[in-house]
């Protein structure tokens, strides 16, 4: 098992210390199909002695996940971008089949230990009203349409991602809800993770287990690593309480979700990828611009996921 991080923003500084905390890989968001650019950065990274390895976050879906008008030109680029991280090296590219854009919270200021801020979800805070990022009503389909065209998806794109020696990393839903806004939602279980990598059967076919998305949903998340082990390839550890209609996320060490028993099983089922902190809360003196990705909080987490990672 590898530390793996989120550097945000990526300066100079940011990077240093997350070498100095020992992760050995940088985890970047959708860069674009600039080429040219993701060489640099894999250069700049390197120069602080880590490898630029995964790709993930705000990679564009919606035409794919949807069958919508763009969606053969989007799935074209999704393949590009896997040429593109084959030339840098890069080893994972993990996408999601939310039918919107990202993870939702309704709020990014709910108080934890010492004054720290985390994010939360409730359902019954949510409106009726709801527009995606463009001003535009969501888009719908049911969910019979979703894994059909999560299907279409994987048979385009997995003999690409085998050329390309890149693996794919499905993410579960956060929340981990059946609708969201009157919309159907497919991948917030192990049954659905099951399905997703048995519909086109590849190593390059694999998921990202996020305990923070799987939990609130009850699923037992010792049994959904060892069922999916030779499917894991990218592992995410966050740490909440409550349930998927209404959840907080918590400092790693004092959430609901057992992360020491978690490590231990990974190391159980010889999981050899890397483990990403996820969210975190903010911390006296940052902004909290961007919720669960701002530093200090992060580089807390990755030192007790270090910590784990040595003792399991």
């Amino acid at each position: 098992m590898r530390l793996s991080m989120i550097v945000n923003p990526p300066t100079d500084l940011h990077l240093q210390w997350a070498a100095q905390i020992g992760v050995s890989d940088i985890v970047i968001p959708y860069p674009g199909l600039d080429r040219v650019g993701l060489l640099a950065t894999k250069r700049r990274v390197e120069s602080f002695g880590m490898k630029l390895t995964h790709i993930e976050r705000k990679v564009p879906h919606l035409q794919f996940v949807h069958n919508l008008p763009g969606r053969d030109a989007q799935i074209a680029d999704f393949k590009s971008l896997l040429c593109i991280m084959a030339d840098a090296g890069m080893e994972v590219l993990c996408y999601n089949w939310m039918p919107d854009e990202d993870w939702q919270r309704t709020s990014s200021h709910v108080r934890q230990r010492g004054g720290s801020l985390v994010t939360e979800f409730n359902i019954d805070e949510i409106g009726h009203n709801v527009t995606d990022a463009s001003g535009q009503p969501p888009h719908h389909s049911t969910s019979s349409e979703l894994w059909d065209n999560l299907e279409h998806f994987l048979n385009e794109v997995v003999p690409q991602a085998e050329r390309s020696h890149i693996k794919l990393a499905l993410h579960p839903d956060d929340p981990p809800l059946d609708d969201l806004h009157g919309q159907p939602r497919i991948m917030h279980s192990n049954v659905a993770l099951r399905k997703a990598v048995d519909l086109v059967p590849s190593r390059a076919n694999g998921i990202c287990y996020c305990v923070g998305s799987l939990f609130p949903a009850g699923e037992d998340l010792l049994a959904g690593i060892r069922d999916l082990a030779d499917n894991i390839v990218f592992f995410h550890a966050r740490n909440v309480r409550g349930t998927a209609s209404h959840f907080v996320e918590t400092w790693h060490d004092n959430g609901d979700i057992d992360l020491p028993a978690v490590l231990r099983t990974l190391k159980e089922v010889g999981y050899s990828g890397t483990i990403r902190p996820d969210h975190a809360p903010s911390m006296a003196g940052e902004s909290n611009e961007t919720p669960g990705y701002e530093m200090l909080g992060r580089l807390y987490a990755a030192g007790y996921l270090r910590g784990l990672m040595q003792s399991s």
